[in-house]
């Protein structure tokens, strides 16, 4: 018997010490490398996406299809927004969420699904009228929280996951206020609800699927929430993740400021480094599986530890 005791504690103290994982053996996150490049290649192809196009259209029809196929459940949040050099503009924004295995409250995961109307940085001024594909920005964080519908109905969450696909974040022009439509249209909904619905935390991915990913601490994420940016950032280098730089970087106006107004803890995952921002070359060769790969990671062990 005694010997018996002894091997089993044995065991149990081995099994404690082994990795989680051996060398060789499977990861289980692995297999999303391609099915995010699979998602982002399928955007791509639906050409530009800005409000009112046809690729804008058949965007909504693949979110709202993975929507059906994954989600626990999912609404369509359809508003007009005024704008001032298009009177009415109807834009969309979806929501997903996956019920949590716990009590904790909810944490919001959000990309904005649209692309620029006009490549308004392309030098060439013939250009500057034309829309672009958005490969990266609005192909690459629509790819991430696509393949985390699947992620999440794979692998329930202990803490509720609202994925947010939010609509007329580049539709402004230069110096105009006519940015962030969605996610301002949205958290001014939020705002008529109980506090005690409202998301925990909130985490924006964009422009993440460039080449040489660099990812930096974001200024207006780090004065709202240090904390928050913070542990997102030993998320990654406890992972060994090394395309997040923890080092202060750019002040970006992005789909995380709304909720940072409602003192909500929001944080902005980005690389504004990007040669090709908004213009005809933000295109799929730009872009690599394995950033964005980096960055899943991140946010799925982000959502399990926070």
């Amino acid at each position: 018997m005694r010997r018996s005791l002894w091997v089993g504690g044995f065991f149990m103290l081995i099994m404690a010490i082994l990795p989680a994982r051996l060398p060789g053996e499977s990861d289980p996150v692995q297999k999303y490398r391609s099915i995010l490049w699979d998602h982002l290649t399928a955007l791509c192809d639906l050409g530009p996406r800005y409000p009112g196009s046809e690729g804008h259209a058949k965007t909504r029809a693949y979110i709202r299809n993975v929507a059906e196929r994954y989600a626990d459940s999912w609404k369509e949040q359809a508003f007009v927004a005024r704008v001032g050099y298009a009177e009415e503009l109807p834009l969309y924004n979806y929501e997903l969420t996956f019920k949590g295995t716990g009590d904790k409250p909810p944490i919001l995961l959000g990309a904005h699904y649209d692309t620029r109307p006009f490549a308004d940085e392309e030098s060439n001024s013939q250009k500057e009228a034309r829309p672009i594909v958005g490969a990266n920005d609005g192909g690459s964080g629509t790819a991430v929280l696509l393949a985390m519908a699947q992620y999440f109905h794979e692998n329930p969450p202990e803490r509720t996951v609202q994925l947010v696909f939010f609509d007329g974040e580049d539709w402004g022009r230069k110096g105009s206020d006519e940015y962030f439509l969605g996610s301002s249209y949205y958290a001014e909904q939020l705002k008529k609800e109980d506090k005690s619905t409202w998301p925990a935390r909130v985490l924006v991915v964009d422009m993440v699927a460039q080449k040489n990913l660099k990812i930096f601490k974001e200024q207006y994420s780090f004065r709202s929430s240090p904390s928050f940016i913070e542990f997102v950032f030993d998320t990654a280098k406890e992972l060994g993740v090394d395309q997040f730089v923890p080092m202060l970087r750019y002040s970006v106006r992005d789909d995380h400021l709304p909720f940072i107004y409602m003192k909500i803890p929001s944080v902005l995952l980005i690389d504004f480094d990007y040669p090709h921002w908004h213009t005809l070359e933000d295109t799929l060769d730009k872009c690599s599986a394995d950033s964005m790969l980096a960055v899943f990671r991140v946010v799925l062990e982000t959502v399990r530890r926070v």
